[in-house]
């Protein structure tokens, strides 16, 4: 079992990154989601998010059929890219979270890190120390698809900040030539990225779940 420890660039509450479901498809084949699960809701967070390498996986497709108009945008032309400590520790066999303790500067980060493990090695039982109770509610959102930045100009409509709320049909961002991308569904804006290249990520939405309700 791994837990990854991160801080996070905007300001925002903690949350845990989750692996998927159980499957036997060709791109995360995993079999222990239950395991992830049941250490995801004693963390001590309220939030959980998962959908990260089949939502980038997606959009490196994307990326590799407009090669040509950004052939500098190299990185994120590979799947792999995507791949980390946690889904190389699912991919030998291993359980994995990442958990965002909070922004970088925030004080109470390192409060929420060491908590989470306290409760990981108790979960586990390798301290002396009870099981943590789950948490009553963990809010669990779903990364369903993820947006570029198609040139320089394109500008987000306001300042996001990760799990910002957004409405069916709001403007997200603003494309050079006026066009609006607008929200396609109720659901949050995660990881907006104003700084990012043309031909790069830019932002990714998320649906509600009710995976760890």
């Amino acid at each position: 079992m791994l837990l990854d420890l991160h801080s996070f660039h905007s300001s925002g509450t903690p949350f845990v990154m989750v692996g998927p479901t159980d499957n036997d498809g060709p791109l995360e084949p995993f079999t222990q989601a239950a395991r992830e699960e049941a250490l995801a809701v004693r963390l001590g967070v309220s939030r959980a998010v998962d959908g990260w390498l089949g939502t980038y996986a997606v959009g490196v497709a994307r990326r590799r059929a407009m090669t040509a108009a950004f052939p500098e945008a190299t990185l994120d032309l590979d799947p792999r890219y995507g791949i980390g400590t946690t889904e190389y520790m699912r991919s030998i066999g291993g359980c994995a979270l990442t958990l965002e303790c909070g922004q970088h500067a925030d004080p109470g980060a390192p409060a929420v890190a060491y908590r989470a493990i306290v409760n990981t090695l108790a979960h586990l039982r390798l301290i002396d120390a009870p099981d943590p109770a789950p948490a009553p509610h963990v809010e669990c959102l779903s990364l369903c698809e993820v947006i570029d930045k198609l040139h320089p100009g394109d500008a987000f409509a306001q300042a996001w900040h990760s799990f910002d709320s957004v409405a069916a049909g709001q403007p997200i961002g603003i494309r050079h030539d006026g066009s609006a991308v607008v929200a396609p569904f109720n659901g949050h804006v995660v990881f907006p990225n104003a700084a990012a290249e043309a031909g790069h990520e830019w932002f990714y939405l998320a649906r509600p779940s009710a995976r760890l309700a």
